[in-house]
């Protein structure tokens, strides 16, 4: 099956974009992650095939999908998923903790870990969905009782946001790749919910499909009682404390923030992108498709891009 161009051009958004995090892709993954195309992965192993510009552009090895000439990627995929799969051992109490916090309505790894794609010591980055009104307090509480642990290194709180204000913001390719990419540890029907309060991720995921729904665990029906205990005073007040308190170590600190445009302190949305990689991702996104092509000397395929 011969692809148009902009099935081709789907299938080679799709794996640049991932090797910019040096991350090759399988079939599957990259059924899952094809930008702006609905398609099977048959389909698209046929248009690898059968395509001059996929064929000079991309290689594959061991099932895994990569740029041309970046066959290092097999082994730093390998090595990193070994690497993160430890670091999860280690951070699992932690996940058991703020999963089991009161008002956490869903806890996802986000970052690196979330693409078992970790180097180093990396943080446990951490994406949260709270009850209304009760963002700033889930946020400090889980970060005191972190430092109280000697977890605080790990752990990194820097998107908390409530059942409602779940839009995301920009609706951009970075945010929708973001999206996908969430791991729910705890609160599936939540996040069910908040892909739908985010329709543009269809716009450029239409393949992406939630995993199956299970029953809701044990721990998440003996919530409610412990809510409505804090709720008759104790966590309004503590909602305010925090956020004043928070909000004001917060800003204290804002001029050693390198993307204040990604942060956002409001009632309901504590975003903490500090040195976001939005800008430089999104450039050097672009800047590699228009090289990829460029080395295949394909003149439409560029024009195309560039339109």
């Amino acid at each position: 099956m011969i692809p148009t161009r902009e099935q081709e051009l789907a299938v080679l958004r799709s794996v640049i974009y991932a090797s910019l995090f040096d991350y090759p892709l399988t079939l599957a993954q990259l059924e899952s992650s094809l930008i702006g195309v609905r398609a099977c992965a048959a389909a698209i192993e046929s248009w690898c095939r059968e395509s001059d510009l996929l064929q000079a552009a991309l290689e594959q090895r061991d099932g895994l999908y990569f740029p041309a000439g970046r066959s290092d990627l097999v082994r730093t995929r390998s090595r990193r998923e070994a690497l993160s799969r430890q670091l999860l051992d280690r951070d699992r109490r932690i996940l058991s903790l703020v999963a089991g916090m009161p008002f956490v309505r869903m806890v996802a790894l986000s970052g690196s870990l979330a693409h078992l794609n970790a180097e180093g010591s990396a943080d446990l980055d951490l994406f949260v969905i709270t009850a209304p009104h009760r963002v700033w307090s889930v946020t400090v509480a889980t970060l005191v009782l972190s430092k109280m642990l000697g977890w605080r290194k790990h752990v990194c709180m820097n998107y908390v946001v409530s059942e409602n204000a779940m839009s995301i913001e920009p609706a951009d390719l970075f945010s929708a790749n973001q999206i996908i990419h969430l791991r729910p540890i705890v609160g599936h029907h939540v996040f069910d919910r908040f892909v739908k309060s985010n329709p543009f991720v269809r716009d450029f995921y239409p393949n992406f499909e939630l995993a199956p729904i299970g029953p809701k665990p044990q721990a998440a029906r003996l919530k409610p009682a412990l809510e409505r205990l804090l709720s008759l005073g104790t966590a309004q007040l503590s909602e305010r404390i925090a956020r004043m308190l928070y909000g004001w170590h917060l800003r204290r600190r804002a001029a050693r923030w390198q993307s204040r445009d990604q942060v956002r302190l409001e009632a309901q949305c504590l975003k903490l992108h500090t040195s976001s990689h939005r800008a430089t991702t999104l450039r050097k996104f672009e800047d590699a498709m228009a090289s990829a092509l460029r080395s295949t000397k394909d003149a439409k395929a560029l024009k195309v891009l560039a339109s």
